[in-house]
């Protein structure tokens, strides 16, 4: 999904300037064919369940909270209104480029915190995190959330 929203911005803005970055490494990149590459993006500030992350809904309801939380991102990107626009503001320590994801007005990644579909990474929407919680939005209104997802990549390590 990160892929085709940045391909999707470059077609849209492809007069725009954009501005430069380097990478250390061809690591973040997807070579599509000859003449294409792919970029691999990270929202900032957020960090969300990973794809086989399991969390429980319901007692006897196991489901997998990175696929729910991967589909909430579609659906924002596809359901509010208006251009979407990447701002860059740096490389993550996997190489990938740090973005901030706007569709109109909205900043998608505080919009995935508040709704409980995403976790604040560090204390950049702590508070959005912190009333998510108190109010049970999203997986926190599951009978059992998700770990954070830092501590599910460590406990998963291979």
């Amino acid at each position: 999904m990160k892929l085709f929203v940045f391909a999707l911005f470059l077609s849209l803005n492809a007069s725009s300037n954009i501005n430069s970055f380097s990478l250390d490494s061809d690591k973040s990149l997807y070579i599509v064919d000859g003449d294409s590459v792919s970029l691999q993006m990270r929202i900032a500030g957020i960090d969300t369940p990973e794809i086989k992350q399991k969390c429980r809904k319901h007692v006897n309801q196991i489901i997998d909270c990175g696929r729910l939380s991967k589909r909430y991102l579609q659906k924002l990107l596809k359901s509010i209104p208006g251009k979407i626009t990447l701002e860059p503001i740096g490389i993550d320590h996997y190489q990938r480029v740090l973005v901030h994801v706007y569709k109109g007005d909205a900043n998608i990644g505080k919009l995935m915190v508040e709704s409980g579909m995403a976790f604040s990474y560090k204390d950049t929407y702590r508070q959005e995190e912190v009333l998510a919680k108190a109010e049970k939005l999203g997986f926190w209104g599951f009978y059992t959330p998700p770990i954070k997802p830092y501590k599910w990549r460590k406990m998963n390590r291979r």
